[in-house]
């Protein structure tokens, strides 16, 4: 990973110098001027950088050289000095004392194994170091003392196994650091001291198992913080409690089994769980999350919902929680999730799905259910979904009879927003295995002797109206059938943003029975046969 990072930048370094201006001359070679004030150098016979660098030149990058030392004493106005994959193991504490104008300065790709106490002494005015995908195994005490000015401080990819003491607490104005691709077993807050105004920390692909409760205390500026990739089984109560101000937390690929309540801070925006060991959740786990937008609980060990769980997360958008092990969801999980847009539930276990599982979800435009055990939907049960929104079924095994005649109808309007539509295939029964339900007749979703036959209704209706803006659609337009108790109603619509039913009917029992619906869809909403089913 490393490595294929480390090419990819020395490839978009060496595409800029065909590109060179040759108007613009610079010496010694085998430099070249980049610009009036920037200077490339890249060769691999090159030993030592360049002792004359021209007065305008304020950016020096040298590339894919062959030094191995930087002795030198550099007096020049440099403001900007890159050194990438190079074959640099040694750099001198004299080296940059005569660059007291770097504001920046990058050593990164080399086989670079540690740097003295001094070397950076007289960058006083710098304000990004980037020192990535070396190898540097310690760092001495002392190292970044005099960069009060530093802003961002990148070091990984090195092999560091831990930070001695308060390595950073001189860097008061630190904003960004980034210790990701490292060796670091543990954090604590001694060693984060001083960074008062830190907002970006990654600890990302490190050894990291468990964290003191007050690790992040010295750091309550704290936006980001991502422990991507670590070892992490638990996190103690309050340990966030400080970050007042933490809008991103990334706890992505770890151990976590449990998480207790009241753990994260109320700002958070963003919370990725994804790919830990989680097989249930406290009903107050989110508790007093108002703010979060996107949350990911996917590839967990997660197979039963409390109802309550997300009540409180009034304000998310974006939910993932594919790859668990849930059979069935509760049909008001998602109450509380008005603002909700898109849902990934694919590669779980769901049998089965209530009605009205989305029903207050109206601004939903992206839903994920491939992959499951559903046999069926419910009638209805995609209405609430925006017409023109992203649905994946695929993966499922439909059990097409007259069950599925209404996910039938709605994949022939909506096919055109679905993805991998001809993969939605028939399980059973045996005819019509291994057929795509779009390739399907309608007439062909019946139900079976074991299921009871469709009969000619016995009921006597007396009557039928279905208006349509102002259509009135009669019983002459309306077919009606029984199956199992339950009476289905098919007429024929052109348009219908606003349709109103009306049935009314007596039963050979004597009773009279009266049924009344009412429908908005959006104004350019097509109809095709619409069907209502009342079960007696």
């Amino acid at each position: 990973m490393q490595e294929k990072m480390i090419s990819l930048q020395l490839v978009a370094f060496l595409l800029l110098i065909p590109l060179i201006n040759a108007n613009h001359t610079c010496s010694p070679p085998p430099c070249q001027c980049f610009s009036e004030t920037t200077m490339i150098c890249s060769d691999d016979h090159m030993k030592a950088l360049p002792e004359h660098i021209p007065s305008q030149i304020k950016t020096l990058i040298v590339v894919a050289s062959g030094i191995s030392k930087l002795v030198s004493r550099l007096n020049s106005t440099l403001t900007k000095l890159v050194l990438l994959n190079n074959q640099v193991h040694t750099i001198s504490p004299s080296t940059f004392e005569g660059m007291v104008g770097l504001e920046e300065l990058e050593i990164s790709g080399s086989p670079l194994m540690s740097l003295e106490t001094g070397t950076f002494d007289k960058q006083e005015n710098l304000t990004k170091l980037f020192l990535n995908n070396n190898k540097l195994r310690t760092l001495f005490p002392g190292i970044f003392d005099s960069l009060e000015k530093l802003e961002v401080l990148q070091l990984k990819g090195n092999v560091l196994s831990s930070i001695n003491g308060p390595l950073f607490s001189k860097l008061y104005n630190l904003q960004q650091l980034d210790l990701s691709f490292n060796y670091l077993s543990s954090i604590d807050a001694e060693q984060l001291s001083g960074l008062n105004r830190l907002k970006v920390l990654h600890l990302d692909l490190n050894q990291i198992s468990s964290l003191p409760a007050d690790s992040f205390n010295a750091n309550p500026q704290l936006k980001t913080l991502s422990l991507r990739g670590n070892k992490i089984i638990w996190l103690p109560r309050g340990i966030f409690a400080q970050l007042n101000n933490l809008e991103e937390l990334n706890l992505r690929d770890n151990k976590i089994e449990e998480l207790t309540t009241g753990l994260f801070p109320t700002c958070l925006k963003r919370l990725n769980l994804k790919e830990n060991a989680l097989d249930r959740l406290n009903s107050t786990t989110f508790d007093g999350l108002q703010c979060l937008t996107h949350l990911d609980l996917s590839q967990n060990k997660i197979s039963q919902l409390s109802s309550d769980l997300f009540q409180n997360l009034t304000s998310l958008q974006h939910l993932d929680m594919s790859e668990n092990h849930l059979v069935e969801i509760p049909s008001t999980f998602f109450k509380s999730l008005s603002l909700i847009k898109v849902i990934h539930l694919q590669k779980n276990k769901l049998r089965s799905i209530e009605d009205d599982l989305f029903s207050e979800q109206e601004m939903m435009s992206q839903l994920y259910l491939s992959e499951n055990s559903l046999q069926s939907v419910p009638y209805g049960f995609f209405d609430p979904l925006d017409y023109q929104g992203l649905v994946q079924l695929q993966g499922n095994p439909w059990h097409c009879d007259c069950t599925l005649q209404y996910l039938y109808e709605w994949l022939n309007y909506s096919g055109n927003s679905l993805e991998n539509l001809s993969q939605i295939s028939c399980a059973s029964p045996e005819p019509l295995k291994g057929r795509s339900l779009i390739s399907l007749d309608k007439e062909q979703l019946v139900c079976g002797n074991n299921r009871s036959s469709s009969t000619t209704s016995t009921i006597s209706l007396e009557t039928i109206e279905m208006t349509s803006n102002t259509t009135t659609t009669t019983r002459k337009e309306c077919t009606l059938q029984e199956a199992n108790g339950a009476i289905s109603i098919q007429c024929k619509l052109t348009t219908c943003p606003h349709m109103k039913l009306e049935v009314h009917f007596h039963s050979p029992d004597g009773r009279n029975v009266s049924y009344s619906m009412e429908k908005m869809w959006p104004q350019n909403y097509q109809c095709f046969n619409t069907t209502v089913t009342l079960t007696l």
